[in-house]
């Protein structure tokens, strides 16, 4: 029985085939060439890819969140993945995580949106906060004294005053936003933290954008009412981001300083 001749390999058989069809080596190696190019590049920057996605993390967040939550603690993150390289863009526009280049976003609201993983971090809360030079005695005895004073307000967030003082029982008679507003207004809520410890006036805010003033006596909790609200912060992805190790050790770590809390006995919560 005659022996069969070994398989040729398919890539020989391929350059085999466009010799005889271009008619001399040189030709087929010039058109072979030209075809390998673009699918090794798409292969290349395949690769790159792979390569950033395990060692970048690029996040999109709320600005008030990146400097008065977030970057205070980075170190911390750092420390543990050194190895990482993070990259911090701050926006309230609702990015696309399925076409922009973010591994993740931080943002505000009910979780609620589509083919993305959202984990809450906490639910949003308001407390009152003031310089303690405008309070020597600590703290407000009579709601009637915040509503006198000047409310310093953020032109982003103008129903904040709305829902404190509902929460505390006096509602707004006429519905509209703003109705216990008499104060500066300011663009941000950071420019407002600003101005509170400045004395111009009382801020409305979510205490754990002020932990570090709260600690050091900037501010001071003016009342001890404290307001949940129904929007919670939330830390959003692909689900193909996942199993990705920056993505994976971020989810981690935050839960791991949200777990940790932030103290409200500074304040008397």
């Amino acid at each position: 029985m005659a022996k069969s001749l070994p398989a040729a390999p398919l890539r020989a058989l391929q350059a085999f085939n466009e010799v005889v069809r271009a008619g001399s080596v040189a030709t087929a190696a010039d058109e072979l060439a030209a075809a390998i190019a673009p699918a090794f590049a798409t292969i290349d920057e395949s690769l790159k890819g792979f390569r950033r996605r395990d060692r970048e993390l690029r996040i999109s967040l709320l600005s008030i969140f990146a400097v008065h939550w977030l970057i205070p603690r980075l170190s911390r993150f750092q420390a543990l993945h050194s190895d990482i390289e993070l990259f911090l863009s701050t926006s309230t526009r609702m990015v696309n995580l399925a076409t922009e280049s973010f591994d993740c976003a931080i943002r505000l609201g009910l979780g609620s949106w589509p083919n993305i993983v959202a984990d809450e971090l906490y639910r949003e809360e308001l407390v009152v906060a003031c310089s303690p030079h405008l309070l020597p005695s600590g703290r407000v005895h009579a709601l009637r004294d915040i509503r006198r004073a000047t409310l310093l307000q953020s032109r982003a967030r103008p129903r904040d005053w709305d829902h404190w003082f509902k929460a505390a029982g006096i509602d707004n008679p006429e519905g509209r936003a703003g109705q216990f507003r008499k104060g500066p207004v300011f663009e941000t809520r950071a420019l407002a933290i600003q101005a509170a410890i400045g004395r111009m006036g009382f801020a409305v805010i979510d205490p754990r954008f002020i932990e570090a003033e709260l600690a050091t006596g900037q501010l001071i909790v003016a009342h001890p009412l404290r307001v949940q609200l129904d929007d919670a912060y939330w830390l959003a992805f692909r689900p193909d981001r996942e199993s990705t190790r920056p993505v994976a050790a971020f989810r981690r770590w935050l839960a791991a300083e949200l777990a940790s809390g932030y103290h409200a006995q500074q304040w008397g919560g």
